[in-house]
């Protein structure tokens, strides 16, 4: 595949990893012009979603790239879910999540050339809907790590894993679990939970290692079940899932599923990619889209 005579656009979230991506654009600018001298960059601004501006973007070219944090990929994804154009990432964020499961979290050269000589594949999303609706490529989660995220969209001085693993220990805290019902593909599930958390990619929170085995594009999602655990025994086992959650760990499982519903008794905070989608939510219904977005990557 030759992607130096695609037609490709670059999006930039300027606000990223806390308006830092700056520090990179000319660089980008540099490296995009000696490469495209054709290409499209532009900013992501208030004026219109970047979800919305990904679409149009689609329309017209062959490549979108998402430049920006996991917020700004699973924006700019869920603006290319069924769109002939495909994804492309330079992950210049705080977390960059989504790009590891993918082998896509290199420099900004490495990412270019990716661009340039790499392939494109097709991989899974989630969809949800319910109270609330939308997509999400990376993780989804609801309870503790959707409260741990709302709490990392309120700082301003951290970055990166010291800002997630802080976060989930504020949460910790602040959240004891809920009463919830699950419905998991089609076996119901009630007990008290601490955190669910839906993965199509392996990573959240910059190291938290939620799904080992999860794979973007086998057409399964990983589900990570927390049930309600006693706080000492959530504030010994945080900083392990940086290696991934044991069979030893009491009260978690990791179960494969194609769709979920789930119904909590009292409000939960939850997000999508990082992104803060509500703190009010009782009724959530997930599955999974097979090959719904296409996306340039290299041998991974």
């Amino acid at each position: 595949m030759q992607n130096s005579k695609s037609r490709i656009c670059f999006i930039i979230n300027p606000t990223a990893n806390r308006k830092r991506s700056m520090r990179h654009f000319s660089t980008l600018q540099k490296e995009i012009n000696s490469r495209w001298p054709d290409a499209e960059i532009v900013m992501t601004s208030t004026d219109i979603p970047v979800e919305e501006l990904a679409r149009e973007k689609g329309e017209h070219f062959d490549i979108v790239v998402a430049c920006g944090g996991d917020g700004t990929v699973s924006q700019v994804a869920s603006g290319l879910v069924g769109s002939r154009a495909a994804l492309g990432v330079i992950p210049i964020g705080s977390g960059n999540d989504f790009v590891k499961t993918l082998h896509l979290d290199k420099s900004i050269t490495e990412c270019l050339d990716i661009l340039v000589k790499g392939f494109i594949t097709e991989i899974d999303m989630i969809r949800f809907s319910g109270e609330e609706e939308g997509w999400c490529a990376n993780t989804l989660g609801m309870g503790l790590d959707g409260l741990a995220n709302y709490y990392a969209t309120q700082s301003t001085l951290l970055k990166g894993f010291l800002l997630y693993a802080i976060n989930a220990l504020k949460a910790s805290f602040s959240f004891r679990g809920s009463k919830m019902t699950l419905n998991i593909d089609g076996e119901k599930f009630m007990n008290d939970y601490l955190m669910i958390t839906l993965c199509n990619g392996k990573w959240e929170g910059g190291q938290f290692f939620v799904a080992p085995d999860a794979v973007m594009d086998d057409g399964w999602l990983d589900l990570l079940i927390v049930e309600k655990l006693p706080l000492y025994l959530i504030l010994t086992y945080l900083p392990r899932f940086s290696t991934g959650p044991k069979k030893s760990m009491r009260g978690i499982h990791s179960i494969r599923c194609k769709e979920l519903e789930l119904t909590s008794d009292q409000p939960i905070y939850v997000h999508a990619d990082g992104e803060h989608i509500s703190g009010a939510v009782r009724h959530l219904k997930l599955n999974v889209v097979e090959k719904a977005l296409k996306v340039v990557v290299g041998n991974y």
